[in-house]
């Protein structure tokens, strides 16, 4: 039992060292306090700071980073992480947004369609609509939402308003046998596109000879072709 003896005046002076460190590093501990870290993320730059040095803390940006989803100079990422117990005077380390990644947009007015969709492309732009009015310079961009060195994010969207060619339009007039040969001069002047069929069908007394696709006192263009059906037949 002596050897038992001589291990426990050993162990009793070691254990009595362990404890006194862990006691007056606890004191120590509680002397300086210890507070729960708080969230400063989604913060700005400049709350963030106040928020930390209300809890004892200093504040120190390790960088800046791109982000689309987050406003500028907001808080994205902190260490040590929110919620945590921490001693006070630490240091929260954060990085913040620079915001979303602008481009300038090119002036296109003037600008053949297909040209102008590749700079567009070239940018990451998109193109949201794409309005087409009649206008002198068919198939070039004759306006543009917004206008040419605006700044906006990148992967936005943008208008174009495009060129296209004049379509006239026209009113059928009512078509009858004493009037057709001045129609079809007037619709050759106009390009209109017209088709003449001939028909044998006999047809009642008082009813008109000819017919037309369109009815009469129709607004069209020349997109449509006019066909134009003539009753050689008899009457019944």
């Amino acid at each position: 039992m002596k050897w038992l003896k001589n291990l426990l005046y050993v162990f009793i002076p070691v254990a009595a060292f362990i404890l006194s460190l862990y006691l007056t590093i606890d004191i120590v501990l509680k002397g300086q306090g210890t507070i729960l870290c708080p969230d400063v993320r989604g913060k700005r730059i400049e709350e963030a700071k106040k928020i930390a040095e209300d809890k004892g803390l200093s504040l120190t940006i390790l960088r800046y980073e791109r982000r689309n989803d987050v406003p500028y100079n907001h808080v994205t990422i902190q260490k040590p992480d929110a919620n945590i117990a921490i001693r006070k005077d630490r240091i929260l380390y954060v990085i913040v947004s620079e915001g979303p990644q602008l481009v300038e947009i090119p002036n296109l007015t003037g600008q053949p369609f297909e040209k102008a969709a590749e700079m567009l492309g070239e940018k990451l732009i998109n193109i949201r609509k794409i309005i087409y009015v009649p206008h002198e310079r068919t198939g070039r961009v004759i306006a543009q939402t917004p206008k040419g060195g605006s700044a906006i994010l990148e992967q936005g969207g943008i208008i174009l308003v495009v060129g296209s060619e004049h379509k006239p339009y026209y009113m059928l007039p009512l078509v009858t046998n004493a009037n057709i040969d001045a129609l079809l001069e007037e619709m050759e002047m106009k390009k209109i596109r017209y088709k003449i069929e001939h028909g044998m069908k006999e047809q009642p007394a008082g009813r008109p000879g000819i017919r037309t696709s369109i009815p009469p006192r129709t607004v069209f263009n020349n997109d449509n072709e006019l066909i134009i059906n003539i009753n050689t037949g008899g009457q019944i």
